[in-house]
């Protein structure tokens, strides 16, 4: 029976534990998070026998470059979320050292399996090309564009509530901030004395042209995100309710869908699968099924909004939702049928376009020149 090793990660060391069959720790050591550091730690975990699973904590994060190192010398890398360790850590009430942490995440990845790999890929796939990061890239830097202009926006809001009752009158009748916002740049406002006030003016004129050169970046940000989603051959943009962002989005999250295995692994990963909760199971006795909440929410969402849509355009969207609600389902459990529905449609779409893409013939950019 082979080793399993687990990784504490950090910015410039890494601790590293490494387990035997029966969950005995053979060992506990620090690394430089480096070449060098890598391929120390590689020659130290492998002293000890051939190892099975390499379980690295946050491996999309600060284990990144250890990860790559240990995909691209064909070890089964898997992706330990911290969560995972810190519910165990509070749950025993232990303390917390890197030592420590190493001996849970390789633990961990002995309890299960099921681990999911690093970077979202399938058995076999040494990690995303080119084209996939880029696009993870663009999205997260588009995430943050709209978390930055939101926390702009929302501090507008707070001075618009203290400017004086006839500068907020000469104001557009809205709850949208940024109408307000660039109407107020038009208001005349020599007759102000009041330092305080000025000061607002002031402030809110630069929230003004942050959000408009925040805006243009995230258009910017949503042209790259559509470009590529065209060159990856996504067809997720065909369907009904998906958007260019959801396409993207939806690539992004779910990386190499071949990890799923089956329709019901993605809806469970997503969310829109039930989760059993029976008790006292008899011959003849129904299974009862919970919502889940729980699942990747950013899929759910993008889910969602297809299933909004389908059902206010698509016959075939409003007659599975008319079934459910004849079999005696609320409209809350219709929908989420239809988003189960929907689930299984892009799973589909997203397993065809990415084997299409991997038989399509390579092109050498040597031979092209």
């Amino acid at each position: 029976p082979a080793n399993i090793f687990g990784a504490d990660p950090h910015k410039h060391t890494l601790t590293a534990t490494v387990l035997d069959c029966r969950g005995g720790a053979l060992g506990t050591r620090s690394f430089r998070v480096s070449g060098e550091g890598h391929r120390a730690m590689e020659a130290w975990a492998l002293g000890f026998g051939p190892v099975e699973r390499w379980g690295i904590e946050g491996a999309s994060g600060l284990g990144r470059h250890t990860a790559m190192y240990l995909a691209q010398r064909g070890h089964d890398v898997r992706d330990c979320s911290p969560n995972r360790t810190n519910e165990r850590r509070r749950a025993r009430q232990q303390g917390k050292t890197d030592a420590s942490d190493s001996l849970r995440i390789a633990r961990e990845a002995q309890a299960d399996p099921a681990m999911p790999r690093a970077f979202k890929r399938a058995e076999g796939d040494a990690g995303p090309d080119e084209t996939a990061e880029l696009l993870a890239l663009w999205h997260k830097a588009r995430r943050s564009l709209l978390k930055s202009r939101q926390h702009i926006l929302n501090e507008a809001e707070n001075l618009f509530c203290d400017l004086p009752l006839e500068t907020r009158e000469l104001l557009p009748r809205t709850k949208e901030v940024k109408p307000r916002l660039f109407a107020l740049a038009r208001l005349d406002r020599s007759g102000v004395v009041d330092a305080p006030t000025r000061l607002r003016l002031r402030l809110l004129e630069s929230y003004a042209e942050a959000v408009a050169e925040l805006d243009v970046k995230e258009k910017e940000a949503v042209r790259e995100l559509t470009r590529l989603t065209k060159k990856s051959g996504s067809t997720l943009d065909a369907l009904r309710g998906i958007a260019t962002r959801s396409a993207a989005e939806l690539l992004v999250e779910t990386g190499d869908p071949r990890r799923f295995c089956s329709e019901g692994g993605f809806a469970r990963f997503n969310g829109t699968a039930p989760v059993p909760a029976s008790s006292a199971e008899g011959d003849g006795e129904p299974v009862r099924h919970r919502l889940n909440r729980g699942g990747n929410r950013r899929v759910n969402a993008v889910l969602h909004i297809m299933a909004v849509t389908q059902l206010r355009h698509d016959e075939r969207a409003r007659r599975i939702f008319d079934d459910a609600r004849r079999r005696g389902h609320t409209k809350k459990e219709a929908m989420r049928v239809l988003k189960r529905h929907l689930s299984d449609v892009v799973y589909r779409h997203l397993l065809a376009d990415f084997e299409r893409r991997l038989a399509a013939p390579k092109i050498d950019a040597r031979r092209v020149a």
